[in-house]
């Protein structure tokens, strides 16, 4: 009985046709983001300046998850500028076009 169900799929899904098929330019523009301000919250370091200069060229601009993350290092680096270096950690997520980067003193 499963092998009749399963020809009868193989028959019936066919080939895929070039409309079905997502270019790899098209999925990456759908896997932007807006995003309006970004912020950080948890433990934070007294220059907040830094931050504000470092972020001020990605507000109100489209984002990839790439760009987000080279962000994410670039504040990481900032910490171990500070000597903060495998004592933080930076995570980050995306509420409503807002950037919020989450910094956490480690153990």
């Amino acid at each position: 009985m499963f092998y009749c169900i399963f020809a009868l799929f193989l028959i019936f899904s066919g080939p895929a046709s070039a409309q079905n098929l997502v270019s790899p330019q098209s999925a990456s523009l759908a896997q932007n983001t807006l995003i309006q301000s970004i912020s950080i919250e948890g433990f934070l370091l007294q220059d907040k300046n830094r931050f504000f200069k470092l972020f001020k060229p990605y507000r109100n601009k489209n984002l990839s998850k790439v760009e987000m993350d080279a962000i994410l290092q670039k504040v990481q680096d900032i910490y171990d500028q500070e000597g903060y270096q495998q004592l933080v950690s930076i995570t980050y997520s995306v509420k409503k076009h807002r950037l919020v980067f989450m910094v956490s003193l480690t153990s």
